[in-house]
């Protein structure tokens, strides 16, 4: 996953702004942002995707009331 764009990190989980390019979605910044994404990292250094919502203050909420594993 490249990394440019608006990235948060809220109690170990990655918020990345994103919008929909053509067929995919594309990190963006958070001005640009059509949707959030809210990721783990594993001890690996993969992301895993656990929720995708639409505002910034949903992915934010989303973090600090799920526990990390980690």
């Amino acid at each position: 996953m490249p990394h440019k764009g608006f990235t948060a990190i809220v109690n170990k989980l990655h918020i990345h702004a994103m919008r929909t390019a053509a067929t995919r979605d594309v990190q963006a910044g958070q001005s640009e942002a059509q949707f959030f994404h809210v990721y783990r990292r594993e001890q690996s250094g993969e992301l895993v995707l656990l929720e995708r919502t639409g505002s910034f203050d949903s992915a934010f909420d989303y973090c600090i009331t799920t526990p990390t594993l980690h």
